[in-house]
């Protein structure tokens, strides 16, 4: 009979010791604000791991991306950092398309793969995919100039609309 009691008393213990989704991601967000931010990236991955389908893996898998995206992260070099960053943006676009932040996400990894990785195929095809998705969302005109002006330098987008500016006189 004693065995059964610290048996079942176990497991109380540990059942009653876990952290809801909503506790582990506020844990997640208070490293980040104590620049633990090895850390924080676990905390949050613990998030989308525990709770997969719950309200709060989307945004988990988003401050994830956004922290490799600043390249604070301790060891990992820049360019590892934003590919990182590309990877879980688009995390939360495969994982949950219709979430308030797969928009965003699909953008930024676009975004990242221009403007930081210089991966100009790839984000075209992002690019493409974002407006095939998402077509009436507010970064679609971004989305839309991002691709006008892919791989060009700020010289060459000023020339390319003076071009076009001079040319409707």
């Amino acid at each position: 009979m004693k065995s059964y009691f610290v048996f079942f008393s176990l497991i109380l213990f540990f059942t009653g010791c876990g952290k809801n989704e909503k506790d582990q991601f506020e844990e997640a967000n208070r490293l980040v604000k104590d620049k633990k931010y090895t850390e924080a990236i676990a905390a949050y991955e613990k998030v989308v791991k525990e709770f997969p389908t719950g309200d709060l893996a989307p945004k988990a898998t988003y401050e994830i991306a956004k922290l490799y995206q600043s390249g604070i992260i301790p060891g990992i070099d820049e360019a590892a950092s934003q590919e990182k960053a590309v990877e879980y943006y688009q995390k939360v676009f495969i994982t949950s398309p219709k979430h308030e932040l797969a928009p965003s996400a699909l953008f930024m990894s676009g975004f990242i793969q221009a403007n930081n990785l210089g991966k100009y195929q790839e984000a075209t095809i992002t690019y493409k995919k974002f407006l095939e998705t998402y077509p009436t969302n507010e970064l679609a005109d971004d989305a839309k100039v991002e691709l006008d002006n892919m791989g060009l330098s700020p010289e060459e987008i000023i020339a390319k609309h003076q071009t076009r500016f001079t040319a409707k006189k």
